[in-house]
């Protein structure tokens, strides 16, 4: 359903996660909510305060989600656009639970491309750098780490330790994600300023379960391939899931304040 422009005067924000845990967390914090789908990509609307919001899932790196995205932003009004969700640490000092807000973001899918604000117009570059600073001076004033570092995205999770420091090394990049550089990319075609906030899932210096064997074409995760992944690798399988609830603490409460930014 596309929102009329004149059909109210209060902020229209949008936010974009990945993964299935990463929506609910962020619904959770609406008011007046209703869940729809739209070409398979489920969608959220709802309020906080007098901000209207609209969570969008578009699943681990789902084939068609850019397209998709790029017709709801053109049918769709929004004031500002916000990746919010998970990552993987490429330096050893993020640690589960740090926050990072992207200063700029690369792609690693092919050959390497950097999305940073001079790619943007003067004016669209400005409000997207006033919601940046905006951003990093609300999350400062809680008690999370906040970092301010560049990200890359990549079609794949990238699970050994060595592979995620020689990344970060090669490319300067503190995290790694599969979403955020389409996002930013279409938000900037679309003239929507946007940033990215990232909560640290997984470090450096830890390796994961190959939760690659446990993805789908569509960004969803397979349940029984992914039990079967974390089989595989015990010792990072009970590491990860440690590090989950802190990691997904943190999340909520950047979400709260995100929200209200």
């Amino acid at each position: 359903m596309t929102e009329q422009s004149n059909s109210t005067n209060r902020t229209r924000l949008c936010l974009v996660t990945a993964v299935d845990v990463e929506f609910k967390t962020a619904t959770a914090l609406l008011a007046e909510k209703t869940v729809s789908a739209e070409s398979n990509f489920k969608i959220c609307r709802g309020t906080v305060g007098d901000r209207r919001i609209t969570i969008l899932h578009c699943g681990i790196g789902a084939r068609g989600f850019a397209d998709w995205l790029t017709q709801h932003l053109t049918e769709n009004r929004y004031d500002a656009l916000i990746v919010v969700g998970l990552a993987g640490a490429l330096v050893p000092r993020l640690k589960t639970g740090d926050v990072i807000v992207y200063d700029h973001c690369l792609d690693d899918r092919g050959a390497i491309e950097e999305l940073t604000p001079t790619d943007l117009p003067i004016q669209h570059s400005h409000r997207q750098a006033e919601l940046i600073r905006t951003l990093l001076g609300a999350l400062r004033e809680t008690s999370l780490n906040c970092v301010y570092g560049s990200g890359i995205t990549v079609n794949h999770v990238v699970v050994n330790a060595q592979d995620k420091l020689w990344m970060g090394q090669q490319h300067q990049a503190v995290a790694v994600d599969m979403e955020s550089f389409d996002v930013l990319q279409v938000a900037a075609k679309c003239g929507v300023p946007a940033a990215v906030v990232r909560v640290i899932s997984d470090e450096a210096e830890h390796d994961l379960p190959d939760f690659n064997s446990a993805a789908e074409l569509d960004g969803t995760v397979n349940p029984r391939r992914m039990a079967a992944a974390m089989l595989q690798r015990p010792v990072a399988s009970a590491r990860f899931l440690r590090n989950l609830k802190p990691a997904l603490a943190a999340l909520r409460n950047v979400l709260e304040v995100v929200v209200r930014v």
